[in-house]
């Protein structure tokens, strides 16, 4: 073989290998790029922002009271949704009922109750409407979704194979929702979490995500195992990495976790289509992130028993072994005209920093807001914030009372030296 064909020979092997390697198609808006590699567009954002935006809150309605008329009192875990006609469904956990409310914030009934009757509940969770503009709710007590119409008449039930907590309902029946399994090995305990798309039998279609963790479990019941135990379990919880995601009105899938600043998008059919990231530096977790997480340990109902005592509490909080850095983000919401509001940190009742990415995911807008606040850091999710109809809503608590907020908004930009009404939409 002579030199030339030998040199020949290892130029097409180099452009070959481009054209397997490199993406297929690479754009840039500014400093913003955006590639295709094979179906998946990536779009890849700097650190700041393309303009400067910010969103402004208004609180124009609160429903709850601290005490009076029941029908206006919540229990500690409530989670709620609204219409296109500004009506509240507010699932109380507790209570085990889910309250309707005008959009004037006045009770107009009360669907369902304590039981394992058709129509009756055990363990509310999420509200949500399917394509027929019927309400259904995933009752974890009794191990599956009931269906209601707008008006609290029961309609049907739908029996669950396993654990689905955050389930949302798709226009073809599937359900976006996640798994959980155990398995043992000696004294390790290992939870697996499968984020999927299932059928309306609950089969797996399509796997989106794995979370697994070992916890050690206790050797003894002795103080010190217990101690040891429980330090590790608050060590895993606290500002732990987590898998957020939604389903869209158009039923895309939004998934992302937390552990780098990514969010990926999937086909209905639950194929990866787009992908937003974004560069950024790591939050530290500070001094006063720290006694603010172990003052809601001490003071949360959740890790509250007459088992596991004060002392045994403050024991194994003394020995939590704290990430050096928060979490990329700690949730993301859509908002009514495409745009992708991300969560990026929040002080416990101090501030939240908000990301703000347009339809085609570029980076628009990085604020600070005190308008909304959330009483824990890391709890933020669409199950207790959303926007709808022009609105944000927000499930906020006083005094260890739950209120269900509502909040006008308006998207302000940086001009002239000062803020000024934007003209874009944010709603639909």
């Amino acid at each position: 073989m002579t030199k030339k064909l030998i040199l020949f020979l290892v130029f097409i092997w180099v452009i070959f290998l481009a054209i397997i390697c490199f993406p297929k198609e690479t754009t840039t808006s500014g400093s913003t790029s955006i590639q295709r590699s094979d179906d998946v567009v990536v779009i890849s954002n700097p650190k700041t922002p393309a303009h400067e935006m910010r969103i402004v809150f208004k609180e124009e309605l609160s429903i709850g009271e601290f005490e009076g008329d029941e029908n206006y009192m919540f229990g500690g875990t409530i989670y709620f949704i609204t219409d296109d006609e500004g009506n509240f469904y507010v699932s109380d956990s507790d209570n085990n009922r889910i309250q309707k409310y005008n959009p004037q914030g006045k009770y107009l009934l009360t669907i369902g109750r304590e039981g394992q009757g058709p129509g009756e509940f055990q363990r509310l969770f999420v509200p949500r409407f399917d394509k027929d503009n019927n309400l259904y709710v995933t009752d974890l007590g009794n191990n599956r979704i009931s269906f209601f119409d707008k008006n609290g008449q029961f309609l049907r039930q739908t029996k669950l194979k396993e654990d689905h907590y955050d389930l949302y309902i798709n226009s073809k029946g599937f359900s976006l929702a996640d798994k959980s399994s155990l398995s043992e090995e000696g004294n390790v305990q290992k939870t697996t979490i499968i984020y999927g798309l299932f059928d309306e039998q609950f089969n797996l279609v399509a796997e989106l995500f794995k979370d697994e963790m070992e916890m050690q479990m206790p050797t003894g019941i002795d103080e010190s195992s217990l101690v040891k135990f429980f330090a590790q379990a608050f060590s895993q919880i606290a500002f732990r990495r987590m898998v957020k995601y939604t389903l869209a009105n158009n039923d895309f899938i939004y998934l992302g976790y937390s552990d780098k600043y990514e969010i990926n998008i999937y086909s209905p059919e639950g194929k990866p289509v787009r992908k937003i990231t974004r560069d950024y530096e790591p939050v530290p977790v500070t001094k006063k992130d720290k006694e603010n997480f172990m003052e809601y340990i001490n003071t949360s109902d959740e890790y509250s028993s007459p088992v596991f005592t004060e002392d045994l509490k403050n024991k194994a909080l003394q020995e939590v072994k704290f990430p050096k850095y928060k979490p990329a983000f700690q949730s993301f919401f859509l908002m009514e005209n495409g745009w992708l509001a991300v969560i990026v940190d929040s002080v416990r009742n101090e501030y939240m920093l908000f990301d703000i990415f347009d339809q085609e995911g570029r980076y628009v807008a990085h604020f600070k807001t005190t308008e909304i606040i959330f009483p824990v850091e890391g709890l933020i999710s669409e199950r207790f914030f959303f926007f709808n109809n022009g609105k944000a809503y927000a499930v906020m608590e006083e005094e260890g009372y739950k209120f269900v907020k509502r909040y006008d908004f308006e998207l302000q930009e940086y001009k002239g030296n000062k803020w000024v009404k934007s003209n874009i939409k944010l709603n639909k």
